[in-house]
C-alpha cells in the first residue's frame, strides 16, 4: 500500500471553509418564526444506541431533535457541545420562486433537486452549517451557532413555499448576542449561499455578470415580452452554507411572526 501523499493531505486540510463556486448570494432579511431558550427544560432520551434531545418551552410544543452531531461540530466551529447553552430560532429563510433585493431567485426545481455531490436535497444543505453575524462567514471558528434542521414549508397566506431552518445560537460563545436575540433587539436574519451559475429568467442564457451577459440580465428588474416576464437571475448549482443574524431591520413580506417563546 502506498503511503499517503503528504502534499495532497496538506491541501485537503487547507481546503476552503465554504464550497468553491462562481458567485455568492445573500438573501432578503427575515424575522424569526419562534425562539426557544433550551436551558429551560431539556430531556435526553437514549434508545437502541440513538439519542433524542427533547426541548420544552413555556408556550411552545416540545421539539424532538437529533443532536448527536453537536459535540463533533462544536470542535470544528468552536461552539458549545451542550444543548443547554443555546437559544433556538426558527427562520423562514428563503422564499422560493421569489427574487431577493438583488433580483436573484431560487427556483423550486433547484431547491428540491437531489444533489449527488452532497447526498441530499439542495434545501437540506443548510443542515449542520454555521451561523454567523452580519455575513462574517469566512472563518468557521468564528461561528456563533449552527443549523439543527431545514425543511420546506408552504405558506397559504402568501401562496409561497419557503425553506425554514432551525438555528441554534450559543450563549457561551457570545452572551450579548443571545441576550439581544431573546429581547428581539436583533431580529433580522439572512442566508448565504454559493451558486455555480445564474440563468436568465427570460431567455435561459447563462449569466456570468460580464459584458457577454444577455440584454435581459443587463437590465434586471425590467419586464419583457407578451408574457411580461421579469428579468432576474435564477440560481443553479446551489449550496446553502450559512445564516447570519443582522443589525438591519427585517424586510421580507412573507416572513412569519417574531413571537418569542421562552
Amino acid at each position: 500500500m502506498r503511503p499517503i501523499d503528504r502534499n495532497l493531505y496538506k491541501k485537503i486540510l487547507n481546503r476552503p471553509s465554504i464550497p468553491e463556486a462562481n458567485h455568492f448570494v445573500k438573501g432578503s432579511i427575515v424575522r424569526p418564526q419562534f425562539q426557544i431558550e433550551t436551558h429551560k427544560n431539556i430531556e435526553v432520551l437514549k434508545h437502541n444506541g440513538k439519542t433524542k434531545t427533547i426541548i420544552h418551552a413555556t408556550n411552545y410544543p416540545k421539539l424532538e431533535l437529533d443532536l448527536d452531531f453537536l459535540p463533533a461540530a462544536a470542535e470544528s466551529y468552536h461552539i458549545s457541545p451542550n444543548a443547554s447553552d443555546y437559544v433556538l430560532v426558527s427562520l423562514p429563510i428563503v422564499s422560493i420562486d421569489i427574487p431577493n433585493r438583488n433580483l436573484q431567485c431560487f427556483p423550486l426545481e433547484e431547491v428540491t433537486h437531489f444533489d449527488p455531490m452532497y447526498g441530499m436535497l439542495v434545501y437540506e444543505t443548510f443542515k449542520r452549517k454555521c451561523c454567523f453575524t452580519n455575513h462574517n462567514n469566512t472563518d468557521p471558528t468564528q461561528a456563533k451557532g449552527i443549523h439543527a434542521d431545514a425543511s420546506m414549508q408552504y405558506v397559504p397566506k402568501y401562496d409561497v413555499w419557503k425553506i425554514c431552518v432551525l438555528t441554534m445560537w450559543d450563549r457561551s460563545k457570545d452572551e450579548q448576542l443571545v441576550k439581544d436575540i431573546i429581547s428581539r433587539k436583533r431580529n433580522g436574519y439572512s442566508m448565504g449561499a454559493t451558486v455555480n451559475n445564474f440563468i436568465c429568467s427570460v431567455c435561459g442564457k447563462i449569466d456570468n455578470m460580464d459584458a457577454n451577459s444577455c440584454e435581459h440580465a443587463q437590465s434586471l428588474g425590467s419586464i419583457w415580452g407578451a408574457q411580461k416576464r421579469l428579468a432576474m437571475q435564477l440560481c443553479t448549482g446551489v449550496c446553502y452554507f450559512e445564516t447570519s443574524n443582522l443589525d438591519n431591520d427585517p424586510a421580507d413580506p412573507t416572513a412569519f411572526s417574531d413571537d418569542v417563546f421562552i
